[in-house]
């Protein structure tokens, strides 16, 4: 995950070109500077008077005091550390006695300078986070040499110490909904024992996001990556073996996992052809999850053959595979973990062994086709869940992959956004790329797919074309319903078998029924006014 080169450079001195990461610099080197200061002050009357000092000017910068406050109490576990135990230590005048320990003059007056230290420490970086974004802050961090490693770090950790935050936050509103009382500094018993259990939940919630982070940054070569300057490209008799020997770029036969004692897959067999346009569904747990994880060589199955664009999916090839077969998450969060939103697209090429120069026109190609190109310099903390989404499938997009697996990306997305990644896929779709998504949207699957892949209890239900979709027995069987279109013309006589996939479809079959109905209302009327026609007379 390097973060040097020409690209790297050429961003840098874009960077200190802006006005506001001059501000920035200026900002960070005082506030850097004054620290330094004032971890060298050694007397108490000093430290305070800086302490007043900073505090003063905070207020006087319309920061609150509650918030001051409130950074402040995060200091208490260390201020506690100060005040209970170095005035215990070393030599001195004695003070007090406290069981067999003895609090000296010396040690009390060197507690209190520590505790003043971090006061102050805390006061100046109150204040650095409260007038400049964090974002901005890690990008003035960057063009000071601060090593790559580090920042990348701090911003990852920065990251998902927010969303966990977020998540934290609307556990404990939904729990207030349904009266759960948090008011005062005392709660009742129970308020205690389930604020215990939140805690816990979210501590998984933690652990499983970190098991998905680890999944979307291998997936991209996070942990496999080239060397900077060679083509990690597959070669160019590999790419064309598909063409040679068949058409299928996914082969699955008999593949079976198993989590433990409990069997995920169980005998599954189908192919892909090349430039399809296939969904898998299923209920929740039918195991399309562990599927995708096979395909993209992530995990390898108990038994059966995997074949990925004419080679035998194993634990050797993996790595490869996932240069060819991009995988889209469900949740954009678990995939973009980058402080700029180019770096993140950036992060996929650079692991793939690529210069500079190719990284940077990936990112721009890929960006460009998401309609994100404007957006690059953005944080992921001022996006939307659509935005998000968009630039995960940019991620992807920039490794150049035959094949790219989406994960339910109709989730959450509003309307607007769904048709507009709808488009999307269109367009990844005439650029040559083989497409499968994982989905529960019936309607979705009937207007776009050609091939459908219905999983159940680990098992290939069934597999075949959309005509699949309009299966009422089936479709029960596999816990989905029928398409909305099509419901309103089960209900009449004589269009049971009118199977519209667009709303398009569904108008014309609407015209064609109204035209009929009015022929034959034309007729009768006919009939009705010549009797002899109808006698045949």
């Amino acid at each position: 995950m390097s973060a040097t080169g020409p690209f790297h450079e050429a961003e840098k001195g874009a960077q200190v070109k802006l006005p506001f990461l001059r501000r920035v610099n200026r900002r960070l080197m005082t506030v850097l500077g004054l620290l330094v200061t004032v971890m060298l002050f050694k007397h108490p009357a000093a430290l305070s008077g800086a302490a007043g000092c900073f505090l003063f000017f905070m207020l006087w910068s319309d920061i609150s005091l509650r918030h001051i406050v409130k950074r402040l109490l995060l200091i208490v576990p260390f201020g506690l550390g100060a005040v209970v135990f170095i005035p215990f230590q070393g030599d001195g005048t004695p003070l007090f006695e406290l069981w067999r320990w003895t609090a000296t003059g010396e040690g009390v007056r060197h507690a209190l300078v520590i505790l003043l230290k971090i006061v102050c420490a805390n006061l100046l970086i109150t204040y650095l986070l409260a007038v400049t974004p964090l974002f901005d802050l890690i990008k003035g961090l960057r063009t000071l040499g601060i090593p790559s490693i580090f920042i990348e770090m701090t911003g990852l950790m920065m990251r998902y110490f927010f969303l966990l935050k977020d998540e934290a936050y609307s556990m404990v509103k939904a729990q207030r909904s349904r009266g759960m009382k948090m008011e005062g500094w005392f709660w009742s018993k129970r308020t205690y024992k389930r604020f215990g259990e939140l805690l816990g939940v979210l501590f998984l919630r933690a652990y499983w996001r970190s098991q998905r982070i680890y999944l979307s940054i291998s997936a991209r070569g996070g942990f496999a990556g080239g060397t900077e300057g060679t083509s990690a490209s597959p070669p160019a008799a590999a790419k064309c073996k598909v063409q040679e020997e068949s058409q299928m770029v996914i082969d699955v036969k008999e593949i079976t996992y198993r989590y433990g004692a409990i069997e995920a897959l169980r005998g599954v067999s189908f192919g892909i052809e090349q430039g399809a346009k296939t969904v898998l569904m299923g209920p929740n747990g039918a195991g399309k999850s562990t599927l995708i994880s096979l395909l993209n060589g992530l995990e390898q199955p108990a038994a059966g053959e995997i074949h990925v664009l004419g080679e035998k999916l194993t634990q050797e090839s993996g790595r490869l595979v996932r240069q060819r077969v991009g995988v889209v998450y469900q949740d954009p969060d678990d995939q973009i973990f980058s402080t700029t939103v180019e770096e993140d697209v950036a992060f996929g090429p650079r692991n793939l062994g690529l210069g500079e120069t190719d990284v940077a026109e990936r990112v721009r190609e890929s960006l460009d086709s998401v309609g994100m190109g404007e957006l690059r310099g953005r944080s992921p903390f001022e996006l939307s869940y659509g935005q998000k989404r968009r630039v995960a499938i940019a991620g992807v997009l920039a490794m150049q992959p035959e094949v790219i697996i989406l994960d339910e990306p109709m989730a959450f997305l509003d309307p607007k956004s769904r048709d507009d990644l709808q488009a999307l896929l269109e367009k990844m779709h005439e650029m040559g790329i083989t497409l499968m998504i994982a989905t529960h949207d019936v309607d979705f699957a009937a207007e776009w797919a050609d091939q459908v892949l219905i999983l159940k209890d680990g098992r290939m239900l069934a597999a075949g074309t959309t005509d699949l979709l309009f299966d009422d027995g089936l479709l029960m069987q596999a816990d989905l319903h029928l398409p909305r279109l099509v419901r309103p013309f089960r209900m009449l006589e004589g269009t049971k078998e009118m199977r519209p996939r667009t709303v398009r479809q569904a108008a014309q079959y609407i015209w064609k029924l109204m035209a009929a109905r009015g022929t034959q209302s034309d007729m009768q009327e006919t009939e009705r006014r010549v009797p002899g026609k109808r006698e045949g007379k």
